[in-house]
């Protein structure tokens, strides 16, 4: 990703980057499809594909409690590849596929994208919310059809995602929040987010006694603790956005997918309520903005073309704002890894070549059943 970052994303004359581009596919697929227990809900995949019936034995309703499609797509892969490592890799390859193809349709700077995307999200996208980054990159592929206002085909793909991951429905509301901008009514946005938040959380609290809300109460505890941790992810999720999207105004850039980071924003604003519901409604906007993030850093620092139209000093504020908001990301975000000592999910790594059990990881997974 350096490379490519270096090479190819500021070049002075065109280049093809095919075999560095495919090579990094590879690469990451391999990394993460013949992984050995890394990840902590690897091990609940692990166990599920264990028993996962074949597709003669398929039925819609599964004791896992899995959405149909995803149990479907499991059973299809357990009839004709029965290896967990094989599983964990068409996952890997069909999630990595349609991330990159989005990226590059949407960034010149596709490398520094990528690296956004890899330090922010990758490693817990691929070996955690398996199901949910399923539905997530395929609704990155359904999302210009919104933007072409083809509705009649939007709805019923986004239905479609439920049937992966429950979480996919508010692929359905999003319409609704098309045309939201950064400006005077964003405010109100903001301010009824605050009111709802406060409710819902009034509400699980009140109903805790249904399984359905025990659960979410559940999850809460094991992935947060306290509103510092809360507070930390807010500054990344919510106030680096708002930077971000401050700086286009005052510097008169587009910025690409407004409406989505804008969301992003509002559910960040919700976390300080209802961390574990607001938290997973970010996945479905993160990728926008860290690609729209790689368009803005990257149109700041190419060259003096994109910034011609502004004073010298403009000019320099905008690349010295651009460096500014690329580390301030790359450590925020970085640092969720190593905050509360999550990182043992993930590190030391080991491979089906090097299959070592960790026993802080087996610890941190038995805590969470």
């Amino acid at each position: 990703m350096i490379i490519g970052y270096s090479k190819y994303d500021f070049p002075k004359r065109k280049t093809k980057d095919f075999i560095l581009w495919g090579l990094l596919y590879l690469v990451l697929v391999s990394i993460i499809g013949l992984r050995y227990k890394v990840g902590g809900d690897t091990y609940n995949y692990m166990a599920y594909f264990e028993y996962a019936p074949e597709l003669s034995f398929w039925t819609p309703i599964d004791v896992s409690g899995f959405e149909p499609g995803f149990t479907l797509f499991s059973s299809l892969i357990k009839t004709y590849f029965d290896d967990i490592y094989v599983y964990q890799s068409i996952i890997s390859a069909i999630m990595t596929f349609f991330l990159m193809r989005f990226i590059k349709q949407n960034t010149i700077y596709k490398y520094l994208a990528f690296l956004l995307i890899y330090v922010a999200i990758y490693i817990y996208f691929s070996t955690e919310v398996i199901r949910e980054s399923l539905a997530v990159v395929l609704f990155l592929q359904i999302y210009p059809l919104l933007e072409k206002k083809k509705y009649f085909l939007y709805y019923p793909l986004c239905l479609l995602l439920l049937t992966i991951h429950t979480s996919a429905v508010i692929t359905l509301f999003i319409p609704f929040f098309r045309n939201l901008k950064f400006k005077k009514q964003f405010r109100i946005y903001l301010v009824c987010t605050i009111v709802c938040g406060l409710l819902l959380s009034i509400i699980m609290q009140k109903l805790a006694a249904f399984s359905i809300f025990q659960k979410l109460m559940r999850y809460d505890q094991h992935s947060y603790v306290g509103y510092a941790w809360v507070g930390f992810r807010f500054i990344y999720f919510s106030i680096l956005p708002l930077f971000v999207l401050y700086v286009c105004k005052k510097y008169r850039m587009v910025c690409k997918y407004e409406n989505i980071i804008c969301l992003q924003i509002l559910f960040g604003f919700g976390m300080w309520f209802v961390p574990i519901v607001f938290q997973r409604l970010i996945n479905y906007t993160i990728i926008f903005y860290l690609v729209s993030l790689s368009c803005i850093i990257g149109t700041c620092l190419r060259n003096r073309v994109y910034l011609s139209s502004l004073s010298y000093i403009a000019r320099k504020n905008r690349k010295v704002l651009a460096r500014v908001i690329l580390i301030s990301t790359l450590l925020t975000h970085s640092s969720f890894y190593i905050h509360l000592n999550f990182y043992e999910r993930y590190i030391p790594y080991h491979s089906i070549f090097d299959p070592v059990t960790e026993p802080l990881r087996e610890k941190y997974v038995a805590g969470q059943d």
